[in-house]
């Protein structure tokens, strides 16, 4: 927020230096960002007089300048159009430094001009930054005395100061909090203000129907004002409203927005005669149309707080009025509007429209809910004296003011939090200062905030204000008692997630870290409409639902590179998931997807898609890194709908299902518009790890054997239908003791083979722990391996 040193007087009286003032803000809490004090940029520039004017010799467009500074007479070139015996101006004299833009500057030499001396340079309101063009130079009045500093005449209403808000702070977002403030510290006496009460002369010809005054607009006031001028604003209020960066319209709307600076007030101020009929305070329908001040038209959505007439919007009420209604230079008669809404119904309609204003910035925050009359009557007055008009009757539908907050808090909490004790006649003095009623008990006392200080909820708020008024700097530093950490830095499932990282990594897989959120497309896309969880207030519409998979915003990544021709990508994520809004619905999934070539093009390596194996190899080695033995888990053709159904399955282990992988499903690539198969692996990490702590905790020991092993291999034609793993522990489960691995090699489908059935080759490694296997022994065992795949899975050897 930016305001003036002259605007800051007419609430605080103070004798303290520019720089003190600006020490004590941001002591406060109210950080000065900048500040700009011409006084100290014109010191060396002078009032100076010309004499008289004569031609210069050599040049038909320059002139010769007798000028008069006080002291002496100076010849001066200047080759202003405007310079005129006995003009008063402004001079820089030899030695004055002057600047060109923000950091560009030359200091003013005794120069020869064309072969004449000058002594100095006549300025332009440009040169000295007072205004970004000029011709000629400055012409003042015979108020300026020849000889004095031109920095004299600098007004408090040139020295501006800009100071950053804190979200919770609307009370400073106005001239008069921030006096109010200062004073609350000890810096300055805030001055007594009389707030106006103006007699009307008729009764407002106009009636409200607030339908919201139970909800989003608990007060809402209007009041005629007829026969007003609506010319240029005051020079005061013109000078303010430039030195704190603010837009001069007309007198009616500029004294609606010098009160929002001024008392933190917002108002609004309508063209009575373009209104048609009554007022209607309501919420808005999805698709009405309106069109603001700033000649945008908006397309509202339902739930808008919205002002009407009888035949359309005239205003979003706290954020933007319309343009059908606003003031010009013929208005006459005007409707003065004073409400107070309700911070999120204004935040709502702000955000949606993406609308910032003022208005929108102090109501959205909270301001003071007892200020809805006063501020009509400040208006009021400002009008009366500046347009002119005869005042009607307040006409308003109700004034609910909020039940105020009270907050019960002990002295000694003070000292708990704060770490020193400070003297409660300050702490009280302090509370009572920025506005709070206090009521004190014997150890305690129970603290009313001003209805300004929304802001001051629980007990640590005023903790915080004695903190801040009392000087963050006088509260002495100490050190931290750090006591010496005896446990794990990290915790297992810390761990856990750092190998498979690592390891998907080493296998050349990049890590994605997307939004828990996604879009509503693409999770109806890989999910029933009945589980997708929409957000209600989403941050953008791209993401406006909770993840039930982490697939989704991996194959958005996938199609987006194949946009930019990036056709092989292997990618994971480990993130949580959500089953629903419950505590308990969210779970961690690892999740792997591998989409292209397994290779890039090169000329030892011949292209190669990826298949379902190398998705199941992925897996393999997650488990592995676990610790887990992959068939020690069962399959099953079972899966999610956005895989292929005949090239995916599920991962088990007991009645657990602990996963899934396989081929996604053409449809789903077909709609995302990805041209390459594209394979990916989920495991739900959250159910994975009950499993992974039951076995870390049972530990076997691991034996090695001493004895001889013998490898068998072995081929079977089986139905395509049968999962190899099915196979392999089938075989492993014949003879845990001897059988040590089994091993698929290859597998096969072409001529000579069924087409609805492959070949699978197996290496069996058998051992004994205890003694060297007879070669009867080993054969015994591998008709028993044959007998038992024919028979349970209709195989034939090969």
């Amino acid at each position: 927020m930016k305001f003036t040193l002259g605007w800051l007087r007419d609430y605080l009286e103070f004798d303290s230096s520019i720089d003190e003032l600006c020490e004590q803000l941001t002591r406060i809490g109210l950080e000065v960002e900048s500040f700009s004090d011409p006084k100290e940029k014109f010191r060396g520039f002078v009032v100076a007089r010309i004499n008289d004017i004569f031609p210069h010799p050599d040049a038909d467009k320059l002139k010769i300048c007798e000028v008069f500074d006080g002291d002496e007479k100076l010849h001066i070139v200047c080759g202003a159009k405007n310079a005129k015996k006995n003009l008063i101006s402004v001079l820089a004299c030899e030695g004055t430094v002057i600047k060109a833009g923000d950091k560009d500057q030359f200091i003013i030499k005794k120069n020869k001009i064309r072969g004449v001396e000058s002594c100095g340079m006549l300025c332009s309101e440009e040169e000295l930054g007072l205004s970004e063009s000029s011709e000629g130079i400055i012409e003042l009045t015979e108020e300026y005395e020849v000889g004095n500093s031109f920095s004299d005449y600098i007004s408090e209403d040139e020295v501006s100061i800009e100071i950053a808000i804190t979200p919770n702070r609307v009370d400073c977002a106005s001239v008069y909090g921030i006096a109010r403030d200062l004073s609350a510290s000890g810096f300055g006496t805030l001055k007594n203000i009389d707030f106006p009460k103006i007699d009307s002369s008729f009764k407002t010809e106009i009636k409200i129907n607030n339908t919201l005054k139970n909800t989003d607009c608990p007060q809402f006031s209007l009041r005629q004002i007829k026969g007003v001028k609506n010319s240029q604003s005051s020079e005061k209020i013109i000078k303010r409203f430039n030195f704190s960066d603010l837009k001069v319209i007309s007198t009616l709307v500029d004294i609606t927005n010098y009160i929002t600076i001024d008392y933190c007030r917002p108002l609004h101020v309508f063209d009575f005669d373009k209104i048609k009929g009554d007022i209607t305070i309501r919420h808005s329908k999805k698709g009405e149309k309106f069109i603001g001040l700033d000649d945008v038209e908006y397309i509202l959505d339902d739930g808008m707080v919205v002002i009407c007439d009888d035949s359309k919007i005239i205003s979003l009420a706290g954020v933007l009025g319309g343009k059908d209604t606003a003031c010009d230079k013929d208005t006459k008669n005007v409707l003065l509007e004073s409400a107070y809404f309700l911070p999120d119904s204004i935040a709502f309609t702000g955000r949606n429209l993406n609308i910032i204003s003022d208005a929108r910035y102090r109501f959205e925050r909270g301001i003071d809910p007892k200020s809805t009359f006063i501020g009509i009557e400040m208006a009021t007055r400002m009008i009366l004296d500046f347009c002119g008009g005869d005042v009607g009757t307040i006409v308003s539908d109700s004034n609910k003011v909020p039940v105020v907050n009270t907050i019960k808090i002990f002295s000694s909490f003070f000292e708990k939090i704060l770490g020193i004790k400070i003297p409660d006649d300050f702490i009280e003095k302090k509370l009572e200062a920025i506005g709070c009623e206090l009521t004190k008990k014997k150890d305690y006392i129970i603290v009313s905030p001003p209805s300004w200080r929304p802001d001051l909820m629980i007990k640590e708020d005023l903790v915080e204000e004695v903190a801040r008024l009392y000087g963050y700097e006088k509260i002495p530093s100490c050190e931290m008692s750090i006591n010496k950490i005896t446990k794990s830095k990290t915790n297992e499932i810390q761990r856990v997630r750092k190998k498979i990282k690592t390891l998907l990594v080493s296998r050349n897989i990049a890590e994605i870290i997307s939004w828990s959120f996604t879009n509503e497309d693409i999770e109806n896309l890989l999910a029933s409409e009945e589980q997708t969880i929409k957000i209600q207030n989403p941050i953008s519409s791209d993401l406006s639902c909770l993840r039930s998979n982490l697939i989704g915003n991996l194959l958005l990544v996938i199609k987006k590179n194949n946009k930019k021709n990036i056709k092989n990508i292997s990618l994971f994520e480990l993130g949580p998931i959500f089953n629903g809004v419950k505590p308990g619905d969210q779970e961690e999934y690892i999740t792997v997807i591998r989409s292209g070539n397994s290779f890039e093009k090169n000329w030892i390596e011949k292209d190669k898609l990826f298949d379902l194996f190398d998705i199941k190899a992925d897996l393999d080695c997650i488990l592995k890194i676990l610790g887990f033995d992959i068939n020690k888990f069962s399959l099953t053709k079972k899966s999610r709908p956005y895989y292929h159904p005949g090239k995916s399955g599920s991962l088990q282990l007991g009645n657990q299902t602990l996963g899934f992988f396989g081929e996604i499903h053409p449809e789903v690539l077909e709609n995302l518009s990805i041209n390459t198969q594209t394979f990916a692996l989920e495991i739900n990490l959250t159910k994975m790890m009950k499993f992974y702590k039951e076995k870390i905790t049972s530990k076997k020991e691991i034996k090695v054997s001493s004895f001889q092993s013998s490898i068998r291999d072995f081929s079977f034609i089986i139905e395509k239908d049968i999962f190899s793993l099915d196979l392999v522990s089938t075989i492993r489960d014949l003879d845990k003791d001897l059988i040590k691995s089994v091993t698929i090699f290859d597998s096969y489908e072409g001529e000579n083979i069924k087409s609805t059935h492959k070949a699978i080759a197996l290496e069996v490694k058998i051992q004994s722990d205890y003694k060297t296997l007879k070669d009867q022994e080993i054969n015994d065992l591998s008709d028993k391996i044959i007998e038992k795949v024919k028979n349970k899975f209709n195989a034939k050897l090969r």
